[in-house]
């Protein structure tokens, strides 16, 4: 029975690397996702009677489809009439009648559905008996579906399988039913129906967005006009500075020169003749043909 329970450990301890895979943002129970948990279930025997379960708990997804939690459960049982005529009230008196555990467990959404999500689940932890009956381990496995009811709310039915431990502590609380000691610490079944909540880490079911294709860049035409003239840069040297003009050499003013005198006309110094006027043709003036003089008249 050790090796059986080491052997699911390990099973259930290696759910998170395919949990962690099946991470995304969109589907139910994703990463962040806290999932309270209200259990409600029950038993009956014919012979012996019947038990009320009722749990409370929480589960905190670490990954995509994985979970760690902690849940509280309360074990009433009603032993009928028979049961308690045939043990005696001596014995019935040492049997308790309520059993409290506080189990971690571990949840793996096989499927994360919009509407169905089968799961199993996986708990060990301490059970306490009243009547001062001890302490004693328990471990279970509960295979189960959730159905959303809407929103946020799941309706939650399975079945919870489980079997306490060590059988040396089980039998010693449970020593009053010797021999039949197997009804307590052997293998038990049961069903289970609850409501599950879950808080936060959801968005809206959607298909991932595509990237939109970059965008394709279309060069313009090219135009008929010929492309305008680059400016040429002037090759010519610049111009050389023209040479400081030096001032004169400062120094006594030069003398004015005297006027020239006007020579008044004599007898000894007589005008110089003034050449004629040259004979300008009139309109009644004969022209001579080419080559020939013209007649000088006689003086009158």
């Amino acid at each position: 029975m050790r090796r059986t329970v080491v052997l699911t450990a390990l099973v259930a301890l290696a759910l998170p690397v395919r949990a962690a895979q099946a991470d995304d943002d969109y589907r139910p129970f994703r990463r962040g996702t806290i999932l309270p948990s209200f259990s409600l279930g029950g038993s009956f025997s014919r012979n012996y009677g019947g038990s009320l379960l009722v749990g409370a708990g929480a589960s905190y997804f670490v990954a995509g489809g994985f979970a760690v939690g902690l849940h509280l459960r309360n074990v009433t049982t009603f032993y009928s009439q028979y049961f308690k005529e045939q043990v005696g009230p001596d014995i019935f008196a040492k049997i308790p009648t309520n059993e409290f555990s506080l189990t971690p467990s571990l949840l793996w959404v096989i499927y994360r559905g919009e509407r169905v999500a089968p799961y199993l689940s996986f708990g060990v932890g301490p059970v306490f008996l009243n009547k001062q009956r001890g302490v004693m381990g328990q471990w279970t496995i509960g295979p189960g579906v959730m159905f959303r009811a809407g929103g946020s709310l799941w309706l939650d039915l399975g079945i919870g399988l489980g079997m306490r431990f060590t059988k040396d502590r089980c039998q010693e609380a449970y020593n009053y039913l010797d021999p039949i000691t197997d009804y307590a610490c052997g293998f038990t079944w049961g069903f289970r129906a609850g409501l599950v909540f879950g808080l936060g880490g959801r968005r809206q079911a959607s298909p991932p967005s595509q990237p939109s294709p970059p965008a394709q860049y279309t060069p313009p035409p090219a135009s008929s006009y010929p492309a305008p003239a680059q400016p040429v840069p002037n090759a010519s040297p610049p111009p050389t500075p023209a040479a400081p003009v030096e001032a004169p050499p400062e120094g006594p003013p030069q003398p004015t020169p005297p006027p020239t005198p006007v020579e008044t006309p004599s007898p000894a110094n007589p005008p110089a003749a003034t050449p004629p006027p040259a004979a300008t043709p009139t309109e009644t003036s004969p022209v001579p043909p080419p080559g020939e003089n013209l007649p000088v008249p006689p003086p009158a």
